[in-house]
């Protein structure tokens, strides 16, 4: 079973999981059919035994054949058929298990894509910020030094290219599936 204790899967911020009621899913409907026909099928195979294959080895081969017979009968279907359901059950609840846990890290992922968007949003806006700060101050300056004003330039430069860069980033997520 997969660790729950990841802090991406138990973060209790993030937004639950959409929970209507979905189609049932094909095994469903199939164990459903199966929980009324099979208690049937054994009734059917208990009525249609006794009547027909016990009577017989009753008549023709005496007492002991048919209580060997039906031990052997009742002692193989009622076994065979709880380990048949009970392995349609298991399997069904380690799929749901796994499509919930999928559920989960899915909504989990979209929460953290959302958070990516708002930190790269306020990132931008707080690289904008400083670049229109360096600009009024490189034009409030009456005469910077050469090296001074280089080193304005340089950094208003880089500002703007992460600005750019972050902009251009932001505009293509989520990249398009091919």
């Amino acid at each position: 079973m997969p660790d729950l204790s990841h802090p991406l899967i138990s973060n209790p911020a993030i937004a639950p999981v959409d929970e209507r009621p979905s189609k049932p899913s094909s095994f469903r409907r199939w164990f459903r059919w199966l929980q009324f026909l099979a208690p049937a099928a054994l009734v059917v195979l208990v009525v249609v035994y006794e009547i027909g294959p016990a009577h017989w080895l009753h008549d023709r081969l005496g007492e002991e054949a048919h209580f060997v017979a039906e031990i052997l009968v009742y002692g193989s279907v009622g076994p065979l058929l709880a380990f048949l359901l009970l392995h349609l059950l298991g399997r069904w609840l380690e799929e749901k298990e796994t499509s919930d846990l999928q559920a989960r890290v899915l909504a989990q992922a979209y929460e953290h894509v959302r958070i990516s968007r708002k930190l790269s949003d306020d990132a931008l806006q707080a690289l904008f910020a400083a670049s229109m700060l360096l600009a009024s101050l490189k034009s409030s300056l009456p005469d910077p030094s050469p090296e001074a004003a280089s080193n304005l330039l340089a950094v208003q430069q880089s500002l703007d290219g992460a600005i750019r860069r972050l902009r251009d980033h932001l505009q293509t997520w989520p990249p398009s599936r091919a």
